[in-house]
């Protein structure tokens, strides 16, 4: 096994990439309830195409401005490239297990990645968990279950999707943190959007080779009509997205990564908030119990030791090498 943890001496910000991630499945969450308004008129090809390539123009504008101002405009290196590859296979792996599973249960199966962040720091990275860590881990993993309510009686082999995709989203985490800690996130983002951007473009090769049409799903369809409010819906959550990526980017470099992982859950409670706000829909006692749960782990993870004690998501001082 390979050790990913690297030589940059970087401090890490807990506090600056607790807030980055916050904002950004804020925004996530939003971008996605504001898809589903759309009620499945849209396709996988022209969320992955339009939302990425307006991200990619935002970015490389972006980029320009730093570059006029005389900023750093940054190398990307091939782990950067690897990170990038994960995080598309993951969107791949997720997306192809939703046909065959409930969102329930597909969802549970995908946010198993903060247990999976946690597993792949220890080995990887050489940060200890310590008590509180694992705590916090295991409250954060019981609140989404207990939101998500995955039954029993409809598991598949399909379910190994979803849990590779979790498993996916932590390795790209896991990099982020060890292998990119000094490349920009603007830089990440856009070679993240960049290879959405082609991913799409792959899938609707693939879709027209086949001869689909436009009317068989968000996964199947071709180019559904898009209409003025389907363009400017895509363009306004590709603006979004650019923020939302770089944003990840940047949470995952500060702060250890089961402590990020924990906060990324911070999706279904933000979730939660627009099914009532924009969906008219209204959580029962158990989703509110799950957002108790979730918001006590991300607590219990970012805190500082008191009194000079041992941070639970300290180094340890040897990591394992292979």
């Amino acid at each position: 096994m390979i050790c990913l943890r690297s030589s940059s001496r970087q401090a890490p910000g807990l506090f600056p990439g607790i807030g980055a991630i916050s904002v950004a499945v804020l925004l996530l969450s939003l971008s996605d309830a504001l898809v589903k308004l759309q009620n499945g008129g849209l396709s996988l090809g022209q969320v992955l195409m339009v939302r990425s390539g307006t991200a990619v123009l935002c970015l490389v504008g972006t980029l320009w401005l730093f570059a006029q101002a005389g900023g750093v405009a940054s190398g990307v290196t091939r782990w950067v490239w690897v990170r990038s590859l994960c995080l598309a296979l993951m969107w791949g792996c997720y997306y192809a297990g939703l046909p065959g599973l409930s969102f329930s249960i597909a969802a549970a199966c995908y946010y198993t990645a903060p247990i999976w962040m946690a597993v792949l720091s220890f080995f990887l990275l050489g940060t200890g968990m310590g008590a509180r860590g694992g705590w916090a881990v295991l409250l954060g993993f019981a609140g989404v279950l207990t939101i998500l309510r995955p039954g029993l009686d409809a598991l598949s082999p399909v379910v190994a999707l979803p849990l590779l995709a979790g498993f996916l989203y932590a390795l790209a985490a896991v990099i982020t943190q060890g292998r990119c800690r000094d490349v920009p996130p603007i830089s990440m983002a856009l070679n993240l959007n960049l290879v959405l951007v082609l991913a799409g473009a792959a899938h609707l090769a693939v879709l027209l080779w086949l001869g689909a049409g436009d009317e068989a799903g968000v996964l199947m369809s071709v180019w559904p009509g898009l209409g003025m409010h389907g363009w400017v819906l895509l363009i306004g959550l590709g603006v979004a997205l650019a923020v939302i990526t770089a944003l990840v980017a940047f949470a995952y470099q500060r702060a250890p990564v089961p402590v990020i992982g924990l906060f990324d859950n911070g999706y279904l409670v933000f979730a939660l908030v627009w099914s009532v706000l924009l969906l008219g829909e209204r959580p029962d006692l158990v989703d509110l119990l799950g957002t108790v749960l979730i918001g006590c782990g991300a607590l219990l993870a970012s805190r500082r030791p008191t009194g000079g004690g041992e941070d639970a998501w300290s180094p340890r001082a040897q990591p394992r090498r292979v």
